[in-house]
């Protein structure tokens, strides 16, 4: 394996224990984040802003492998991909200089984001990795062997402390990492379970032998942007001794509530190169912190967002990062319910022009989408539809008496729609005595469709069937609308109140959730 694998491979770290701590970034003047297309729904049909801050960068390079003429690239790391940034030309002198000048002519008249960038070989044949601080003047000169690749063991750097802490941090790593690698190569050759088992000490020994380096390095260069990430990687210990509680007992909770408190401790979220490295460390930790340490309800989930935005609001690209983040992740969440948290995200950050990255196009769907949600949350009440039914008279919704209304938007052209009509007429066969109502609101353009389903499954014969089409008044056209319903057969239940207490919910699970909410209720 070739040595640019070397920097990934140190970043495979195990929960280490150190005493080492970094000293968080700090900005010299605040960040001033640009919106330029306005505030929904007043938007403008203009570029949004790059996230670049004013400035400039002239980065080069000088290897005398490299034959005038010859173009090489600037790359960065950016939330677990690769990407081009900028293109230089070998000059006579063996330098290349990264500008952002080498199709306008013009230096680029912003400063490029911190984080891990890489310089690309001419026609892309390998790549090496160096960092962007804040000082983006710099030089660095290399030279060596394209066959053998050992680029940081003759590298020389002027006018970036922050890389030259950079290359004697891989130069340290490179006999640890070559361990690691002829491990893993003899472990190819021999997987069997004797050889992992024979193998596993020496490769934990190795692993510590790194993991000193790593804590070591923080501990002498805690300004350092590549300290910040890797000490970001390091997770929080659990406590190991437990605190005895006033009625004299040992209080069990107290690691995983330690654990909780402190599981952003070694983040820094003012340090943005943190989106712009080998490991995506943010989407890590947000991935775990969501799915094993929080309560996924959507109360929970709007508070710990919220603190996350309160942590990056002296930040451009960890801000970003975690509000796209966080709407994604709600949006396209299975759990029921936090469909309020996407709208409460969508409305307080899209809707609010604090997205600056995204296009008004973007935005104007975004908040559509997040308005029309907001109606049919769970705990709103329903809006009540005025709708024909099959003998072509009004029916209002919320005239409907019962303790429980099964609303389920239906398609007879639809093929799972067509497995679940019958499932839901058996639980409503089986609770109809408790009072329990079904509404099938069935597409109006599919009568024909719906006759001859029907005529198949009688058992939905005692369902109050409505048309989704005519209605009598604008008022109701948009209560309609205002029902989040993008795929058939999608499923509400309602109170006798007739407020919302499931959306989105699966037939399987419709007599399960109302028998546990009259558990519920009855406590």
């Amino acid at each position: 394996m070739k040595p640019k694998y070397f920097l990934t491979l140190a970043f495979v770290l195990t929960a280490l224990c150190t005493n080492a701590q970094i000293i968080p970034y700090q900005r010299i003047t605040p960040p001033v984040k640009r919106n330029t297309v306005g505030m929904y729904p007043e938007l403008k049909n203009k570029t949004s802003w790059d996230g670049r801050e004013p400035g400039s960068y002239s980065i080069k390079f000088k290897c005398k492998a490299l034959k005038p003429g010859q173009l090489v690239f600037l790359a960065d790391h950016h939330i677990g991909g690769k990407y081009l940034r900028d293109t230089a030309e070998i000059q006579a002198n063996g330098i290349a200089t990264f500008n952002g000048g080498y199709n306008t002519k013009k230096p680029s008249p912003s400063k490029l984001q911190r984080g891990m960038y890489l310089f690309v070989l001419p026609e892309k044949k390998d790549y090496f990795e160096f960092m962007i601080d804040d000082d983006q003047d710099f030089t660095i000169t290399f030279d060596t062997s394209f066959y053998e690749r050992e680029y940081y063991k003759k590298m020389k750097v002027e006018g970036s402390t922050e890389n030259s802490d950079f290359v004697q941090y891989q130069v340290s790593k490179m006999s640890v990492i070559e361990k690691l690698i002829a491990l893993d190569e003899e472990l190819k050759k021999d997987s069997t379970p004797a050889n992992i088992k024979r193998l596993e000490p020496k490769k934990a020994a190795y692993l510590r032998e790194k993991e000193a380096s790593d804590s070591l390095f923080i501990a002498t260069h805690p300004k350092n942007l590549l300290s910040r990430f890797l000490y970001s990687l390091i997770a929080v210990d659990f406590p190991t001794v437990l605190p005895t509680k006033a009625d004299g007992t040992k209080d069990s909770a107290y690691p995983f509530n330690y654990f909780k408190l402190h599981y952003w401790d070694h983040v820094d979220f003012n340090e943005d190169g943190l989106v712009r490295m080998p490991v995506n460390v943010l989407k890590q930790k947000l991935d775990f912190y969501f799915d094993k340490v929080i309560v996924p309800d959507a109360d929970t989930c709007i508070v710990a967002s919220e603190w996350l935005l309160s942590k990056t609001k002296n930040s451009i690209e960890n801000e970003k990062y975690i509000i796209w983040y966080l709407t994604n992740r709600f949006e396209s969440s299975n759990v029921m319910g936090l469909d309020k948290a996407f709208v409460h995200m969508a409305l307080s950050n899209y809707c609010a022009g604090k997205a600056w990255w995204v296009d008004s196009v973007t935005v104007a769907k975004m908040c559509e989408n997040a308005f029309r949600r907001s109606h049919t949350l769970i705990g709103q009440i329903a809006p009540e539809l005025e709708l024909k039914n099959l003998d072509s008279a009004w029916v209002r919704t919320n005239s409907i008496k019962a303790p429980y209304t099964i609303m389920i938007f239906w398609d007879p052209t639809c093929g799972h729609c067509k497995e679940v009509m019958p499932k839901l007429a058996k639980i409503y066969e089986e609770n109809k005595s408790k009072g329990w109502k079904v509404v099938a609101l069935s597409s109006g353009d599919k009568k024909k469709e719906w006759h001859e389903y029907a005529k198949e499954h009688p058992e939905m014969k005692e369902f109050i069937h409505l048309i989704r089409g005519e209605v009598q008044s604008q008022k109701y056209a948009d209560a309609l609308y205002s029902y989040y319903v993008i795929a058939s057969p999608t499923i509400f239940i309602l109170d006798s109140n007739k407020k919302i207490i499931a959306n989105r919910i699966d037939v399987e699970k419709v007599a399960e959730f109302i028998e546990h909410n009259e558990k519920f209720k009855s406590k």
